[in-house]
């Protein structure tokens, strides 16, 4: 291959990464509007098949930080903060325990049993009555946010075990929502500062950002307008339809 050819095969390349990138950022971002959650799981879906994970989970992460910073503005008076303190203090605990996993794994291998997990639990819970669980307290809420740190230091997606417990536990789609998405804000920006430590971050991350940043404020905004639009019960299926994507997605 002669040197033009191997630039041109090179920059095209580049750009179909790019315009994959802000394709997946958009379709994860109108999920994350929608369902406060799944930005990660099902951006990184297409994204894994085109960039390593370990430059893909920066992006991620980033994009996200921006969805949820916008839903976080648009829902201020629903954000119930202080109920994240047991979340968040077992997520601080799981980041490094999921950075290890990206950095020193197969976070691939990873993700696929993750996905694993989110499909059993979502086919499960879509075929039987909705059933409440009041038991539990600070412990199964530290527990939850610990598993979310993994899995958001492994795979850029913490929000899932938070979601699955708000959702066992029967709260209405604003109560689950003040919780989880101040949790998925705030341990994003911790994963992040973790991973600028790590020396993760790289300057390609933020020029593709930037990139991005139209689709991730556009599909968040579309997604915020259909969350008004549903009640309690299609939100509820609606998250569960989206952790089954989302495992369906990890393990492809």
């Amino acid at each position: 291959m002669t040197p033009l050819i191997a630039d041109h095969a090179l920059f095209a390349g580049s750009n179909l990464t790019l315009i994959v990138s802000v394709l997946s950022t958009f379709a994860g971002s109108l999920a994350a509007g929608l369902a406060d959650f799944a930005f990660s799981a099902i951006s990184s879906a297409i994204l894994f098949h085109w960039i390593a994970p370990v430059e893909a989970v920066p992006l991620l992460l980033v994009c996200s930080i921006t969805t949820q910073l916008f839903s976080v503005t648009k829902l201020w008076r629903t954000m119930q903060w202080r109920k994240c303190v047991p979340y968040l203090t077992g997520g601080v605990i799981g980041i490094p325990v999921g950075a290890k996993m990206l950095t020193g794994l197969d976070a691939r291998t990873f993700a696929a049993g993750f996905g694993a997990f989110l499909i059993a639990y979502s086919v499960y819970s879509l075929l039987r009555p909705q059933i409440a669980f009041r038991s539990g307290g600070r412990l199964a809420e530290l527990l939850a946010g610990l598993a979310g740190g993994i899995t958001g230091g492994a795979t850029a997606f913490p929000g899932a075990f938070p979601t699955i417990w708000c959702n066992l536990r029967g709260l209405s789609k604003l109560e689950q929502r003040g919780i989880v998405q101040p949790f998925i804000l705030l341990m994003q920006i911790a994963t992040l500062a973790y991973f600028s430590k790590l020396d993760v971050l790289a300057s390609a991350t933020w020029t593709s950002y930037l990139w991005c940043l139209p689709a991730v404020i556009g599909g968040t905004w579309l997604g915020l307008q259909l969350f008004d639009r549903i009640d309690d019960t299609k939100f509820r299926r609606l998250v569960l339809f989206f952790l089954l994507v989302s495992g369906i997605t990890l393990m492809a």
